[in-house]
């Protein structure tokens, strides 16, 4: 899968809440944070963003892969199934951004990690935004 299509994937899985072959009663529990708009142009900036880190083939990858899977684990934090606090959902979300930085701090350079945590550091703020949580 390129690049754009991973990222693609990426934002959408971010305004949903669970696997797409969930059955319709779970469907009721996704909270999307971000309408269709967004979302296009979210994935826009972000790839335009990410151009700026100048990865190899594989590490653009291997970078989308672990975005991608981080993404769609905290899209879950918000269904109305997981009747989290909002404290236990920063704690959750912080817990996964760590373990995501972790993954990537291996196959970035630490030029790259900078540019990444400042492009994801600009998304993460439209997304605290909508949660209504502070950073």
């Amino acid at each position: 899968m390129n690049f754009t299509k991973c990222i693609l994937v990426l934002l959408i899985t971010l305004g949903t809440a669970s696997a797409w072959a969930q059955s319709g009663t779970k469907e009721a529990n996704k909270v999307e944070i971000f309408t269709y708009e967004e979302k296009a142009n979210l994935q826009n900036w972000f790839q335009e963003e990410i151009k700026s880190m100048e990865l190899t083939q594989e590490t653009e990858a291997q970078y989308s892969s672990i975005i991608t899977y981080y993404i769609s684990k905290i899209a879950r934090l918000d269904d109305k199934d997981q009747d989290y606090s909002k404290e236990e959902f920063k704690a959750k979300l912080n817990e996964y951004l760590v373990k995501q930085d972790k993954d990537l701090i291996e196959i970035l350079s630490p030029e790259q990690f900078v540019i990444h945590k400042d492009i994801y550091g600009a998304f993460l703020k439209s997304a605290y935004k909508r949660w209504g949580i502070d950073q």
